[in-house]
């Protein structure tokens, strides 16, 4: 099988520093809790190899989204009414700019962060609202949507002048 990143996502996706989740999706049926941390954390400790953090939020408190976030190894804020204010209080703690942050949505409450950040993914599950406002649709729901967006950014890291397989 033959596959390459596109140039574009190249572009967007090389400066990132934080992945973003809105994990309001996280449930048992977008990742597995039984399944080991090792293959679920795998490609968020990557991620942290090449220099990106990633946090997640939730709107409520949940014990399935804990659970989700715990094995992918996932810093986990509970309880975040506000996306906006959540938004701004992590690109000032980490002192990054709107280009270094990715973020994986999927409510209409993410709307006004989709329009700060350069690169944004939905899942699946997304009203179309918001899908039409994201820079990329990804093929799995909850923590899958994370690894998937998670090996995206890894790959534009490693090879910034292209990827192919």
């Amino acid at each position: 099988m033959f596959q390459k990143l596109r140039s574009d996502i190249l572009r967007e996706l090389s400066p990132i520093r934080l992945l973003l989740v809105n994990a309001g999706g996280f449930s048992s049926n977008g990742v597995n809790p039984s399944l080991s941390f090792g293959l679920n954390g795998n490609q968020i400790e990557l991620l942290r190899d090449v220099g990106v953090e990633c946090i997640a939020f939730s709107q409520t408190r949940s014990e399935d989204i804990s659970t989700v976030a715990e094995n992918l190894g996932i810093e986990l804020h509970e309880a975040e009414s506000e996306t906006t204010q959540f938004y701004f209080k992590m690109k000032s703690e980490f002192s990054l700019l709107d280009h270094e942050i990715a973020f994986i949505c999927r409510d209409h409450a993410d709307l006004p962060v989709m329009k700060n950040v350069s690169f944004t993914a939905v899942t699946p599950d997304a009203p179309l609202e918001v899908k039409s406002e994201s820079y990329y649709a990804a093929y799995g729901s909850g923590g899958h949507a994370v690894r998937e967006i998670a090996s995206l950014i890894i790959k534009s890291k490693r090879y910034p002048n292209g990827w192919s397989e």
